[in-house]
């Protein structure tokens, strides 16, 4: 491993010279072996490299089926049945579990295929990854004492936050990694660098909802806020969503 991430803080849980590998943010598994170049990578301890990969080992196998881009199906096709192969119990959670949803896609309502996603899962990457962005982009880590929440919003809570990525801060950041496997923009507080919202979108647009009673707000973005006290009444333990 290169010397220049072995010995420093690790981004994930900000302990001070405790790295011992480099970790791609967004975990290579994600994307065919052609859009892997120049992926973001920073600094990890071990517990948060293991804690980090073990969310992806599964999120990598459900994520693509409401995959959007043309590459989705060769991700479907190719990589995600030879993990599959491996998580015997997985395999047989998706099949069983296999539904529809009614959402909204391009200003019509349509009925789509749904398999289960764990929303504890989805929320626990996503914390890795803004902190794995945040240091990324602006050098800065976020401390162990702030909080950092991410999941779904139902239409109102993006009412709430979509206008705080809109405001000025101190700098914005917006990629586009692996031809737009994985979208994002975020902005940073003026007044603490510690502070941020981000807004994702996966695989061109995954298509997230949960209670199929409230099909109608299900929504391909994943949002995150990075803040000195935890936000439960905006990330709250919702129910486990579908992916669509």
């Amino acid at each position: 491993m290169s010397k220049l991430f072995r010995g420093k803080t690790c981004v994930y849980c900000a302990g001070e010279g405790v790295s011992s590998t480099g970790d791609h943010v967004f975990a290579r598994e994600f994307f065919p072996v052609e859009r892997r170049g120049e992926l973001p990578k920073v600094a990890a301890c071990a517990p948060c490299n293991n804690a980090k990969s073990k969310l992806e080992h599964y999120l990598t196998t459900v994520l693509p089926f409401g995959g959007r881009l043309d590459v989705s199906s060769q991700i479907l096709n190719e990589m995600v049945p030879r993990r599959l192969a491996k998580n015997a119990k997985l395999h047989k959670e998706l099949a069983a579990n296999q539904g529809s949803l009614l959402i909204h896609r391009g200003g019509m309502v349509e009925r789509a295929m749904t398999v289960p996603i764990e929303a504890n899962q989805l929320q626990g990457l996503f914390r890795f990854i803004v902190r794995g962005l945040i240091a990324h982009h602006w050098a800065t880590i976020i401390p162990a004492s702030y909080a950092v929440g991410a999941g779904l919003l139902t239409e109102a809570g993006e009412q709430i936050v979509a206008p705080m990525l809109q405001k000025n801060g101190r700098a914005r950041a917006n990629g586009s990694v692996g031809g737009g496997i994985f979208e994002y923009a975020g902005v940073q507080a003026v007044d603490d660098p510690s502070l941020t919202v981000w807004c994702f979108k996966i695989y061109g647009g995954v298509t997230l909802g949960g209670d199929p009673g409230a099909s109608l707000e299900a929504t391909p973005r994943v949002w995150a806020i990075s803040s000195r006290e935890p936000l439960p009444e905006i990330f709250g333990n919702d129910d486990d969503p579908n992916v669509a």
